[in-house]
This record gives structure tokens, sequence and C-alpha cells, in this order.
């Protein structure tokens, strides 16, 4: 299932990319309401599944865990040109993109693939919810990518390579932590959904929604909440 969940983020990731190199993007309002779901999914997720699975194992170690995960992500968006400024939902102005600013994305993109990794550990429907999350997210992201290259001066060529190696980032992160997984404590089991369950909140929280309420669009708050839905059909139906 981690295989899977990882090949069909990795088609997601160069889907977004190849949508913006074939016909120049998707609109603002469809892209504000997809957020919106994906936001709902993540925060779902986060709450209902991976969080009391950490905190059922070890609560001290998960709330480290949390905190970990959102110092590294506020750390990395600081560095990631795109995430202070999304180019698919804002006006943006950056004309160049430095290489911290291209490993940040990358090391944010094996970290979604170590969410979908942990996301198993508490069972297959908590897994299927994280996963979901992260494939969403990761349409996004491949969009903000290209568009963020080509607008600071890149070609198409480089913009393909640069998704390309984003896209395999993810399932990197998660080949290399499920074995990991197999084998730790209960403690850094708690730990590792700490760091997921955190960053989860953080994409959804201090990244998606913030952009969502510049949008005037008035369907993405009716949208939001059908993420939480899918979150709880998916556990009506796994049980």
């Amino acid at each position: 299932m981690v295989i899977l969940f990882s090949i069909l983020a990795v088609i997601f990731t160069l889907a977004g990319a190849g949508a913006v190199l074939r016909f120049g993007g998707f609109s603002k309002t469809f892209l504000a309401r997809a957020l919106a779901y994906a936001a709902g999914v993540l925060i779902a997720a986060a709450l209902a599944d991976i969080l009391p699975a950490g905190f059922a194992l070890n609560a001290q170690y998960v709330s480290y865990g949390a905190l970990t995960a959102l110092f590294i992500l506020f750390t990395l968006e600081t560095f990631a040109a795109h995430s202070a400024c999304n180019e698919f939902m804002e006006d943006c102005h950056v004309h160049h993109i430095g290489l911290f600013a291209l490993l940040a994305m990358g090391l944010h993109s094996l970290l979604d693939g170590f969410n979908i990794a942990v996301g198993f550990a508490p069972g297959t429907v908590a897994g299927v919810n994280v996963a979901l999350g992260v494939i969403l997210h990761k349409f996004a992201d491949g969009i903000t990518l290209v568009l963020l290259l080509l607008h600071a001066g890149k070609t198409r060529s480089e913009a393909i390579k640069f998704s390309l190696l984003l896209a395999a980032a993810t399932p990197a992160g998660a080949f290399i932590a499920a074995p990991l997984l197999k084998s730790v404590p209960p403690g850094a089991e708690a730990f590792a959904l700490g760091l997921s369950g955190g960053s989860f909140l953080y994409i959804a929280m201090a990244d998606i929604l913030p952009r969502l309420h510049k949008q005037s669009d008035r369907l993405s708050p009716l949208i939001f909440p059908l993420g939480f839905l899918t979150v709880f059909l998916t556990h009506l139906l796994g049980e």
C-alpha cells in the first residue's frame, strides 16, 4: 500500500506540473476549492487518525514529534520562496529561486513520503486517509513549482527536470521510512506519528487556510468540511 500511494503521489505531482506546461494551469477558483478539500482531509487525518494513535503509544513523545514538525516546516518554508508566495493563488514577483529553496522543497517532499509510510503504522484506514491528504497536496506542489521556475526564468526542460526530482523525493522518503518503522520502539513510533500529524496540521492551517481566506470564493468554506466527511466515511467503510 505504501508503494502504491507513493506512486500515486508521483503521478499527481507530475500531473500538476504537466498541466501548467500544457495548459498554463488552472483557475484560481478551482485550485482554491481543491485546496479547501485537501485541508479538510489533512486536518481530519491528523486529529482523527495520526495523533490519537501516537498518544496511545506515548503522549510525551508524540507531542515532541509534533513540535519538531512545526519547527522544521516553519524553517523550510522560510527559505522556500514558493511557500511564501504561491503564484497559483496570488500575484508573485520572485525572479530568482536559489539552491537552498530547491533543497527545502525536496526535503518537504521527503517528509511527505515519510508521512505516507508513518500513516500506515496505525492501520490501513489511517494510512489511506493520510495518503489521500498527501496526494492532494502534491498536485498543488507540482503546479506551484513549475509556475515559480518559469517565472524565475527557467526553461521548460529545466522545469521538467526539477519536477521529476521533486516527485521522486516523495517515494524516496516513504521507502526510507517504511523498513525503519518495523523495528522501532513505541516511543520512537509515537515521535514519528507526532512528526506526521504536526506536519499535516502545519500544512493545512499555516499554509493552505490563510491563503484561502484571501480568496472571495463562497463555496470553499462549504467544500472544506467535505474533507472531514471523507475521513469519517473512510473509517465507516474500513470497520
